[in-house]
């Protein structure tokens, strides 16, 4: 705020330079206006709850006053943030110009707050004093540096008188430039940068999609399978229609057939024949009287077990 006010010729409204002229003089209306541009400056620039404690007030000097008595004092508890701060303060991630960017503001911080009457001393011990005060702030800035910058450091120690503190910032920032030339950043960092250089270097291309061959289905040859019941080759044990019965509607190809199926209940006393078997009863028309379609069985016999099981079905 002073340095606005000052840059715009308005700093002797706050520090009383400018006195209030009487109203019956022509300066007034001029004074006046300024004065009340200053207020606006004032107020604007403050939070709400301070601007209403102050909006009263009809002159900028009484409102700065006001502000400097509640605001102006040295706080002891900022002090000491101020302080614990800078002993914590370290390089860390940080390079070398944030580094001592951030020492120097908590630096002009400390020393703003703890101005007193010896600042304005003109006597002899003062640049002593001076030179003392910079020789802390070096071997502050360098207590906090990385450890790849010790040999730097050793040299900066060694030096008869030591350097200022421009001085060393200027050394240390060319060295770390230096670094950075030398090699790559990507390998002085950790482990995600160094896989984020060999990502951008040797981008990986996409494997390229597998080909998979279509399945071969072979045909089995129908004439090297035989039926174990009929024997008759191309047909299976567990589809044979001699077994099983031939199903409603089959068409014979060789001259007319007599279909006979037979259903046979098993019952509990036989071998666990509880599945009803059904037996299919074809004979050709060509056939002789001594053929049966059940091996062992004569024609006499099958035609008596068929008249059996008729009469057992239908009772």
């Amino acid at each position: 705020m002073i340095v606005s006010l000052s840059a715009r010729n308005k700093i002797g409204f706050i520090d009383g330079t400018i006195i209030k002229p009487s109203e019956n003089s022509p300066q007034f209306r001029q004074w006046d206006r300024c004065n009340n541009m200053v207020i606006s400056w004032l107020t604007n620039s403050l939070t709400p709850d301070i601007a209403e404690s102050v909006q009263y007030s009809d002159t900028a000097q009484s409102i700065w006053t006001q502000l400097n008595k509640r605001y102006g004092t040295v706080n002891g508890t900022k002090v000491f943030e101020i302080k614990q701060e800078l002993a914590s303060t370290s390089q860390g991630s940080l390079d070398i110009a944030s580094y001592f960017n951030k020492l120097n503001k908590l630096w002009d911080e400390l020393g703003f707050m703890c101005a007193s009457r010896g600042s304005s001393c003109t006597c002899a011990p003062k640049s002593e004093l001076q030179r003392e005060d910079d020789e802390n702030k070096l071997h502050q800035f360098l207590i906090g540096l990385n450890e790849t910058y010790v040999g730097v450091r050793s040299n900066m120690l060694m030096m008869q008188p030591p350097p200022s503190l421009d001085t060393t910032y200027n050394i240390l920032l060319q060295d770390e430039r230096q670094r950075q030339v030398s090699s790559p950043s990507y390998f002085r960092t950790d482990s995600a940068s160094f896989n984020a250089y060999l990502t951008n270097k040797f981008p990986r291309t996409p494997a390229p999609p597998k080909q998979f061959t279509q399945r071969v289905k072979f045909k089995y040859n129908k004439s090297n399978i035989v039926c174990r019941y009929c024997k008759k080759p191309g047909n299976l044990v567990d589809k044979c229609y001699k077994l099983y019965g031939f199903p409603p509607g089959f068409k014979f190809t060789k001259g007319k057939r007599t279909v006979v199926n037979v259903e046979v209940h098993g019952h509990q006393n036989y071998a666990g024949l509880k599945n009803s078997v059904e037996v299919s009863h074809s004979p050709t028309e060509g056939s002789s009287d001594s053929e049966s379609l059940i091996p062992g069985l004569t024609k006499d016999q099958y035609s008596q077990l068929m008249i059996l099981l008729q009469h057992t079905q239908i009772s």
